[in-house]
């Protein structure tokens, strides 16, 4: 099948992916090239990826509150979609919405479900050849230019436990909560792994359908999720829309965060000792703030559940309290237990931990999150086609030297937090403007969009769909020219 003659359609542009990003993508490209041939493959049966219907179950909300998630050109109209002004979003109005969006700016026309790409290879006039699966079987797609857009939560992590044949109880990923609904009618007390929102998200809804929930957090992880009030700080100024105020991102360190033009500010509070005292006072209140609203010292359950690491270092990985009934009552009364151990092996119907606690399993739900990688398979690319193309030795050596520059620019991030684990080698992906691998910066036939994690996901999708557009079109004013820019500028921001 991956011969000329086996070829069954051709495109100028293929997006793989109908998320937040894959559809902004999508849309910014469509603008710019009204006529030419654009085809967005997705595998589920509808868009939203993340909010795809497939994924939703009863009560779930998205962490941001009206007007935080949304396109900055489609707004999410309150009398249209029936969200209070300072209601969270319904999953289900989410992907009515993103549904919408598609529809509107002549993506939903171009889309084709139960499409799964599993093989990307190049052609000798530099573009592209995927093989997918659908519900016929087989097909291959020619383009001259591709986006993938899947995203970094579309491969789930997986634990192995011992013992797992033995469980004889719906053991899965968070992410097949919603397809596994209707086995768990009659589950009495569920065990859920993980301390991130997801976690919390599925223990609340086993909760509300009438189960008991044991929660697992590894002690050798991450430890809970900072999860906050809606509303923050003595003002009590909604958390989804102060991260977005530039005040704010001053406080964080960014090697291109001068490019908002503060650069003066930004290098006071982060260069200078006086502006790191100020900016560790501000995450200190920030976070003491939160603490003191979530009362975790008021129970002996919620102090299981208090994060291991100040605020500062979660980077993206915030969430809001956005349920119906306070989460925190479930803990005090009982309905959710949290464990911080690690589960030894597994036995029919039990989940037996490292302390011999054995624990009722009539479910077993990880949310363990995702891996990096894509389940998608380059044939005929060098994984250094994929990277910046450097050695070992060299790699380590760009390492050294960017280390020390981040930590020059800001040396507060040497004071890193003590984890409970060693964290496993490993590179992050290395993208130019974490977007284009750099070998094929030149040729503009390939890009990624939503290899990020951000709490400002709708904002950076648009963002990302537009530059991908001017960038195949050779229409970047800045942009690197040399492998030595390109270096420089990946390193710096990875």
């Amino acid at each position: 099948m991956s011969q000329i003659d086996d070829i069954t359609e051709s495109y100028d542009l293929v997006v793989v992916g109908s998320g937040w990003f894959g559809l902004a993508a999508a849309r910014a490209y469509i603008q710019n090239h009204p006529h030419e041939k654009i085809a967005v493959l997705e595998s589920n049966e509808t868009v939203g990826g993340t909010w795809s219907k497939a994924r939703l179950y009863p009560g779930l909300k998205s962490n941001n509150m009206l007007g935080s998630y949304e396109y900055p050109d489609f707004p999410m109209d309150s009398k249209v979609y029936g969200v209070k002004p300072g209601g969270h979003i319904p999953g289900a109005v989410l992907n009515r919405y993103l549904t919408d969006f598609a529809r509107h700016f002549g993506v939903l026309e171009r889309l084709q479900f139960q499409t799964t790409v599993t093989q990307v290879e190049p052609t000798p006039s530099d573009g592209w050849r995927l093989t997918a699966q659908t519900p016929k079987g087989q097909k291959v797609v020619e383009t001259k230019r591709l986006i993938l857009a899947t995203g970094l939560t579309s491969t789930p992590n997986m634990p192995v436990y011992a013992g797992s044949e033995q469980l004889n109880k719906p053991f899965f990923h968070a992410k097949d909560f919603c397809t596994m609904a209707p086995k768990l009618k009659d589950v009495k007390n569920a065990v859920v792994v993980g301390g991130a929102k997801s976690a919390y998200d599925v223990a609340y809804a086993m909760v509300e359908t009438g189960s008991t929930v044991d929660l697992i957090i590894r002690p050798n992880g991450h430890g809970p999720v900072w999860i906050t009030p809606r509303y923050v700080t003595p003002l009590k100024k909604r958390i989804d829309t102060i991260l977005n105020v530039r005040f704010m991102t001053w406080f964080s360190p960014c090697p291109w965060g001068s490019e908002d033009g503060y650069a003066g500010p930004r290098n006071f509070l982060h260069s200078t000792i006086l502006g790191r005292f100020i900016v560790r006072t501000f995450w200190k209140i920030l976070g003491g703030d939160v603490l003191t609203a979530n009362q975790y010292e008021s129970h002996p359950e919620l102090q299981k559940l208090q994060p291991w690491h100040p605020v500062f270092w979660i980077g993206s990985g915030l969430s809001i309290l956005n349920y119906d009934t306070p989460l925190f009552d479930m803990v005090k009364q009982g309905k959710i237990r949290v464990h911080a151990e690690n589960i030894d092996h597994l036995e029919p119907g039990k989940v037996v931990l490292d302390s011999g606690k054995m624990l009722d399993a009539d479910a077993l739900i990880c949310s363990t999150g995702w891996k990096k990688e894509s389940t998608i398979k380059f044939k005929g690319v060098e994984a250094d086609d994929l990277s910046l193309r450097l050695s070992e030795e060299e790699q380590a050596l760009v390492n050294a030297q960017f280390d020390k520059k981040v930590l020059d620019m800001f040396p507060i991030l040497a004071q890193q937090p003590q984890l409970r684990f060693e964290p496993p080698p490993a590179n992050p992906l290395r993208n130019y403007r974490f977007m284009v691998p750099s070998a094929y910066l030149e040729k503009r036939n390939l890009a990624y969009a939503g290899m990020i994690s951000s709490v400002s996901t709708a904002i950076c999708a648009a963002t990302q769909g537009m530059w991908i557009s001017a960038h195949f079109d050779n229409k970047l004013d800045r942009v690197a020219r040399t492998r030595e820019e390109v270096i420089q500028e990946v390193m710096l921001h990875t």
